[in-house]
């Protein structure tokens, strides 16, 4: 991803003394990376103060700032800011939490939390307790966190929030754009209760040039009006913003050739193609063998898009999703020869008919079989959403049937949130997958989540049962979201009367039209296929064989043997 290298730059300075307290309960830290990590992660600032009524206040701060800093680096780099500085500091907090019913002395261990992200043109901001984030920007001075403390008296307050007081802990969260410019202060209450903030923007005003005057400044301005706390600062002056340039950009994506067409026989960088399996106007993919015997799937672009930077960009993606991606049920990114002399990317090789091929074939699959091949399918989702990302595509030429079961192939149409997050100099590439089985919101421009795969599943599912679509031809036809709300689902079982009434009300809750009215998680679904739904065997007045149309067969079977040996008994016995 370096064609979306971030070029943000920071004047940074950081001060924190004990003051007239002595010990310094605050802590502060901050982490400038390069390369990956600052175009991912960004720039993490954070200031901590350990709540002084409790015994371990240094530790506790120390390790939030310190766990922090680690782990947030640590989290997928397909994760959101939010995601990651959220995950991370619920974490914490119940390490916290834990600590402090575990001691033996009772040491409680809380402290308060603010910590600043700047990340490509933006700032995120995570806060918990009194500390503070200011911002200056043309001349003018703002809070932009809040203090969670609650008043007892005039001269006595409280702190409302902290990490470690509770088993969960509420986090603020608030991003806003980033000006090249902006200055950023993060203070403990030792700066900020006995600096006013008139006092602090002339400060501001006078060493915003630099960072380290103002920390110096802002912290003798607090001691000598009579602070006795500790006094902890940190400035964050932001001199750059940006992202390379379209033509850079299209220089990073273009520096590979792209290949020619391959037939079989032919070899590029020791790969041999043994036969070629796809071809459109998009990509083509072929099945590869490289000197060791072991088979690949290989996948190049069309020339058709060789000036198109989102093209390029999508393709290049598809390799970087892939590669983060693990689980027995999504095919691997594999690591290829290097050098390359051309642009493309391998995948394992799985032997087996696709999912559509399966069905062209087969026609209608078994119930159990179906749903089966569902719960594998939810598992590779799964895997997918833990890192924050959407497939996008899921339809059954995507799907191959291999010895292990079913395997998703292909990473072309992914939504990853934390690329989301960063601005490219062009136009991206909006591939919505296959319309017959995205969902509605991707039409109309609603907005999309896990629930949209889920529908994506679930059209997968109906068609294994029916061999049909659940809205017919007429949702290919719906384009706005009024005349796809007028479309009807139409329930399995009119297609498939093997399908049990509480199996099609499963499907047609996760076919809802509406995103909010499908199931929370795909666990919840699949729990659903697994066993009925109380909630859907409303029919239980009516009889067994309709309400379980799937043991006629068996049933009748049964009976027919019962019918045979009773037959054969009254023949034989003497």
């Amino acid at each position: 991803m370096d064609h979306i290298k971030s070029k943000i730059t920071i004047d940074f300075a950081q001060y924190s003394d004990g003051g007239r307290k002595g010990e310094n309960q605050d802590t502060i830290g901050a982490r400038l990376p390069d390369g990956a990590a600052l175009t991912h992660k960004g720039i993490a600032i954070a200031i901590a103060d350990g709540v002084s009524s409790s015994a371990a206040a240094r530790e506790a701060s120390q390790t939030a700032i310190t766990g922090f800093l680690t782990d947030y680096y640590a989290t997928p780099d397909t994760w959101s800011t939010r995601q990651s500085g959220q995950r991370v500091l619920q974490s914490l907090n119940r390490s916290l939490w834990g600590l402090s019913r575990n001691s033996v002395r009772g040491e409680g261990l809380l402290t308060t939390f603010s910590a600043l992200i700047l990340k490509g043109n933006n700032a995120y901001l995570f806060h918990v307790g009194d500390t503070r984030i200011y911002l200056w920007r043309s001349g003018q001075l703002e809070q932009l966190t809040r203090d969670h403390c609650q008043s007892l008296s005039r001269e006595e307050t409280y702190l409302s929030r902290a990490l470690g007081a509770d088993v969960g802990v509420e986090v603020d969260f608030h991003t806003l754009e980033v000006h090249v410019g902006d200055v950023f202060i993060l203070t403990s209450d030792g700066i900020h209760d006995h600096l006013p903030e008139d006092r602090l923007r002339v400060l501001i005003k006078t060493h915003c040039d630099h960072p380290q005057q103002l920390v110096e400044k802002a912290s003798k301005a607090a001691l000598d009006n009579g602070s006795d706390d500790n006094l902890s600062i940190q400035v964050a002056a932001v001199r750059q913003l940006g992202h390379a340039n379209q033509d850079d950009a299209m220089d990073v994506l273009a520096r590979l050739p792209f290949p020619p067409l391959l037939d079989t026989g032919q070899t590029l960088d020791g790969l041999r193609v043994e036969k070629p399996l796809h071809e459109s106007n998009r990509s083509q993919v072929y099945q590869v063998q490289d000197d060791a015997g072991r088979r690949m799937i290989m996948k190049t672009p069309s020339v058709l898009y060789s000036d198109d930077p989102a093209y390029l960009e999508r393709f290049v993606m598809e390799a970087w999703i892939g590669a983060r991606i693990q689980s027995p049920q999504v095919a691997k990114v594999m690591s290829g020869p290097e050098p390359r002399s051309c642009l493309y990317y391998l995948t394992e090789y799985i032997p087996g008919p696709t999912l559509g091929q399966l069905m062209a074939e087969r026609g209608p699959l078994a119930i159990n079989d179906a749903v089966d091949i569902t719960g594998q399918l939810i598992k590779g989702i799964r895997s997918f959403h833990r890192k924050e990302t959407l497939h996008q595509d899921i339809k059954p030429d995507n799907i191959v049937m291999g010895p292990k079961g079913p395997v998703i192939v292909d990473f072309g149409s992914c939504w990853v949130a934390s690329v989301e997050e960063l601005e490219a100099p062009f136009t991206r590439d909006k591939i919505l997958g296959t319309m017959d089985y995205s969902a509605p919101e991707y039409r109309y421009g609603g907005q999309t989540g896990p629930r949209s795969d889920q529908f994506s599943l679930a059209v997968l599912l109906y068609e294994m049962l029916t061999g049909q679509k659940p809205y017919g031809d007429a949702y290919g036809k719906a384009l706005n979201e009024r005349q796809l709300q007028k479309l009807r689902y139409q329930p399995a079982r009119h297609h498939n009367p093997m399908v049990p009434l509480w199996l099609d009300k499963a499907l047609e809750k996760a076919l809802s039209l509406q995103p909010q009215q499908r199931y929370d998680a795909l666990s919840e679904w699949w729990q659903d296929l697994q066993r009925p739904n109380p909630r859907w065997t409303r029919d239980a007045g009516l009889p067994i064989l309709q309400r379980r149309p799937e043991w006629v067969w068996p049933v009748l079977a049964i009976s027919g043997w019962a019918i045979v040996l009773v037959l054969a008994w009254h023949l034989w016995k003497p």
